[in-house]
């Protein structure tokens, strides 16, 4: 009796074993995938902060030209 148990056990300690790796390796997989995103999430960010920047930027010196043109109007005028 005590063959039959020990080799039971020893099929249940392999089974947890064996739960606890794929476990343990579907745990990395997602880790990977969630960094992927992460990675791809921020470096977007990135780009989309650098064109709204360089937009403003733009924007600036747009309203810039306007207000002079504006102001030697106003001096022509006067």
């Amino acid at each position: 009796g005590c063959e039959i148990y020990r080799l039971d056990m020893t099929f249940h300690l392999f089974i947890c074993a064996l739960a606890g790796a794929g476990a343990a390796v579907i745990a990395m997989i997602h880790y990977l995938m969630v960094l992927s995103a992460n990675w791809a999430y921020v470096k977007d960010a990135c780009r989309m902060q650098k064109y709204e920047d360089i937009k403003s930027k733009e924007e600036q010196e747009l309203h810039d030209i306007h207000s002079t043109r504006s102001k030697e109007r106003l001096n022509a005028y006067t």
